[in-house]
């Protein structure tokens, strides 16, 4: 058996242990690979939605302004592989696998087996640590506090995107609960920069930095003057022009929270050109996250998978498609607020399909379809994402939009582009 044979197979044994909340079993693991994050200045991004686009507008900056950046990110929608990037660059398949035999030979000695999402992360504070990166951007895998990835002793900023209802399983039913979970990202002495929140979510943020001596700051709706939303363009503060070719009126608020943290990490003493600012947010591209992927005929995908990010496509949808016929093609997960999302988004749909997502906590799509309609609606729930895509095609409505859970996008993409 070769090591990618042996890294997968230990891969599909930690895939076995789920998600446990708690950091007793990353602190061991980190402990055996001897802490490879304490080597790293790290900057943390929590929140409910944004933090992926958050994440790659501010690598973009920081590359643009010649720094070594690594990226964590989850989940994977198209690889893997995307998960753990270099400037840009996704971690080789011989890197990945030699560093998951690495963990895997640590994990025989512990007290209990690493979940998943403990091995990748380590593999992400290994593999940033032996390539010597400048900066390690970190996303949050979910919540915060006892979030896997909350193991370093200090970090440059913890950035908080916005905060809404989501995973309340885990994280508490109240805005409150799950902003405390997600403050506990903050560190002594540290910079945390936030997006403007609910009062409810700010008051939690502030009495948490007050309580460890974080200096923490928000960003500020009255230093925003929008220019153009097609395309998007604004005044903030000092910045002037800035223009974001990413579609979604929430790429507005989740590139001024960079802003932010650029004014904060150069109060630190980091060099970053003004001109990199401009030039890294009109360059950034993220994948899945209102995505055109084909223009004929005309089609897009968005990760929209929670009520928060529902709210935010409809401003989009209001915004960009106002008077275009659309068909929606819907996957989520059975743990989401499916009932509030479809409440808003319907209304804007002439013809709606549904699948099931391929994840453990996919949602049958006859089941959402008979939801949709108990709402009034008509939908049609499609047995394979072939078959939602001919139907769609077939509605010959202007737009195709795909949305709901990030799992099914990959493979979405593939289909349109065969």
């Amino acid at each position: 058996m070769s090591y990618i044979d042996d890294g997968k197979s230990f891969m599909e044994k930690a895939a076995g242990y789920g998600s446990i909340l708690g950091l007793s079993t990353i602190y061991e693991l980190m402990d055996k690979l001897h802490n490879p994050q304490d080597d790293l200045a790290i900057i943390h991004v929590a929140g409910t939605n944004g933090k992926g686009s958050v994440t790659c507008f501010l690598s973009s900056i920081l590359m643009k302004a010649g720094y070594k950046v690594g990226v964590y990110t989850s989940p994977a929608v198209f690889s893997e592989f995307e998960r753990y990037r270099i400037n840009g660059n996704n971690i080789s398949q011989e890197d990945y696998y030699t560093l998951v035999n690495k963990i895997a030979q640590c994990s025989q000695h512990m007290t209990n087996h690493p979940t998943i999402f403990e091995v990748e992360t380590a593999l992400a504070y290994l593999y940033f640590a032996r390539q010597q990166v400048d900066f390690a951007i970190i996303e949050v895998g979910m919540g915060g506090a006892e979030d896997a990835t909350n193991i370093m002793k200090s970090s440059l900023c913890s950035i908080f995107t916005s905060i809404g209802r989501d995973h309340m399983q885990f994280l508490g039913n109240t805005l409150k609960e799950i902003a405390s979970v997600k403050a506990g990202i903050m560190r002594q002495d540290c910079q945390a920069v936030s997006i403007w929140q609910e009062e409810s979510v700010k008051s939690v943020l502030r009495q948490k930095a007050e309580e460890i001596g974080s200096n923490l700051t928000f960003a500020t709706k009255d230093k925003l003057e929008i220019l153009s939303l097609t395309p998007i363009s604004y005044n903030y503060g000092k910045y002037k022009q800035v223009s974001v070719n990413m579609m979604g009126t929430y790429q507005v608020d989740n590139s001024i929270l960079v802003l932010e943290v650029v004014e904060a990490l150069k109060g630190q003493g980091i060099v970053i050109p003004d001109s990199c600012v401009y030039e890294g947010i009109a360059t950034a591209k993220w994948p899945g996250r209102m995505e055109c992927i084909s223009t004929e005929p005309l089609v897009y995908m968005d990760g929209a998978h929670n009520y928060p990010a529902a709210c935010r496509l409809l401003e989009t949808i209001e915004r960009n498609f106002t008077n275009k016929s659309i068909t929606y093609i819907i996957g989520i997960l059975g743990d989401k607020e499916r009932m509030k999302m479809l409440e808003i988004l319907l209304p804007k749909a002439s013809d709606i399909i549904t699948i099931t997502p391929q994840n453990a906590r996919g949602y049958n799509c006859k089941s959402l379809a008979e939801d949709i309609k108990s709402l009034g609606y008509e939908a049609y729930g499609a047995d394979s994402i072939s078959e939602a895509y001919e139907e769609a095609l077939n509605k010959g409505n202007d737009i195709i939009l795909a949305f709901g859970s990030l799992s099914y996008l990959k493979d979405f993409a593939e289909v349109v582009g065969k």
